[in-house]
């Protein structure tokens, strides 16, 4: 794989990102249309809130050494979007590396991959998801590129994106609809709120629209 570091140029306006701070996670799927959440194999290795900017980071698998350079290079506020091939018998990251990050201010690791020290992980206060865990430790006889769109699963996370994740997974909006999206989350959000409400005070909910939308189904009732 060839070298190549590309700088991040473009970075969400820091309200846009900050309408994203306590929305959940689910609600910002709905609003992507409920199909936008990244592998739910990635698991949260203690802390699960996070929100920042993508600084996106492609690794051969088994090897880190551009991840050392991210780690210096990144701003604070952005998580490390790391793509490994998913490879989880090789740890690429472990408690130096990611208590290194959050000196600097960094917002979290996103790896599709594995990590090592997870106990230590799980202690720190930094938000790192990753797809397994593994004693092993990396290479680092190959490179690599930084800030390239990077798949995970079925998503693409282009560098800059918003990243957040919170106990139910995680998921990346594009700057481009970044406003628009934080809008219906938080719409979503508080309609759920309300129902919850309602709920709690004995108020029955309305739900018409089940039954007539049973009625246009095959759905028979006995």
């Amino acid at each position: 794989m060839r070298y190549a570091v590309h700088p991040l140029q473009c970075r969400p306006p820091r309200e846009v990102l900050e309408k994203y701070a306590g929305l959940p996670v689910a609600d910002i799927c709905d609003a992507l249309g409920r199909n936008a959440a990244l592998p739910a194999a990635l698991k949260p290795l203690g802390v699960s809130r996070m929100l920042g900017t993508a600084y996106t980071v492609n690794l051969p698998a088994s090897e880190n050494l551009l991840l050392y350079y991210a780690v210096d290079n990144a701003q604070p506020g952005d998580v490390l979007v790391v793509s490994c091939a998913g490879y989880t018998e090789r740890a690429v990251t472990g408690e130096i590396m990611a208590t290194l990050a959050q000196a600097r201010g960094l917002a979290g690791f996103v790896i599709d991959g594995a990590v090592r020290d997870s106990d230590a992980l799980r202690g720190i206060g930094f938000p790192v998801y990753a797809r397994g865990v593994s004693p092993n430790g990396p290479y680092k006889d190959a490179c690599g590129e930084i800030n390239i769109p990077v798949s995970i699963g079925n998503v693409v996370i282009a560098p800059g994106d918003i990243i957040a994740a919170d106990g139910d997974g995680i998921v990346a909006i594009r700057k481009d609809e970044a406003e628009t999206v934080a809008g219906e989350a938080l719409k979503i959000a508080e309609r759920g709120l309300q129902q919850l409400a309602k709920i709690k005070k004995g108020v029955k909910l309305d739900y018409s629209w089940l039954y007539e939308r049973l009625e246009k189904t095959s759905c028979r009732m006995l």
